[in-house]
């Protein structure tokens, strides 16, 4: 069995791409222009609906004011595609920094899902999962460690897709075909670092390099195409 769909519904930001040297006014100024650096939130249509990661913009911002336009973000987000938080079963996050959890206490009538090692190491209130366990239909985990220690991604495999156009002619209908499509988090962290060649170690909890590197290999040669912790799905 295979998912029927994978949706992008927020487009997370980086406040320093791979290209760009590691500078505090640099980021201050990214982040007085808006860009407030919250994860990639995907929604994946399976037998269970489930989303990965929450995002959180400006994470070090605790205030009621930034606490409630995140959410108030994802609402509208989930809105257009008909959804509300109770409608989702699962959320599965990939690794418990703010910018990828922060959005969780929406959630309250779904399962949260992370990997069995972060569960075991905080004591979370959560289902631990291990590598290549199941999920859902077509949605398996994948030990991704390197960002941090406990890290997990997941690959999806699609039912057969097709993308249909409208245009003045009728339009036209593209046969895509059955797809696995990697959801990262912050093992591959955006597609500059990806093409770069870089690795994120700008957390405190940063775990390895050596394993950084190895968790983005084995994301490339799973999936067809990754959805990163921050930025656009991308083929690798």
């Amino acid at each position: 069995m295979a998912a029927r769909s994978v949706r992008i519904i927020k487009f997370g930001t980086l406040t320093l791409e791979a290209f760009e040297e590691a500078d505090f006014k640099a980021v201050a100024l990214k982040e007085l222009c808006g860009v407030g650096g919250g994860s990639t939130v995907t929604y994946i249509e399976s037998d269970a609906r489930i989303i990965v990661d929450t995002g959180f913009d400006f994470e070090f911002n605790l205030s009621n004011e930034n606490r409630e336009w995140n959410t108030k973000n994802l609402l509208h987000n989930l809105a257009i595609l008909g959804l509300k938080p109770s409608d989702i079963d699962i959320v599965f996050i990939t690794h418990w920094h703010r910018d990828h959890f922060g959005n969780l206490g929406m959630f309250r009538e779904s399962e949260i899902v992370t990997a069995k090692a972060a569960v075991e190491k905080y004591g979370f209130n959560s289902i631990g999962v291990k590598d290549g366990d199941r999920i859902a239909d077509g949605v398996r985990t994948v030990s991704t460690p390197g960002h941090t220690a406990d890290h997990m991604s997941l690959v999806v495999k699609t039912e057969r897709l097709r993308y249909s156009n409208s245009n003045r002619s009728g339009g036209r209908i593209i046969g895509i075909g059955e797809m696995k499509i990697a959801i990262a988090g912050d093992a591959v962290v955006s597609p500059s670092y990806y093409l770069a060649g870089k690795i994120w170690r700008y957390n405190a909890d940063f775990y390895s390099e050596d394993e950084a590197m190895k968790s983005v290999e084995k994301l490339k040669n799973l999936a067809d195409y990754i959805i990163p912790g921050h930025g656009c799905m991308f083929r690798p």
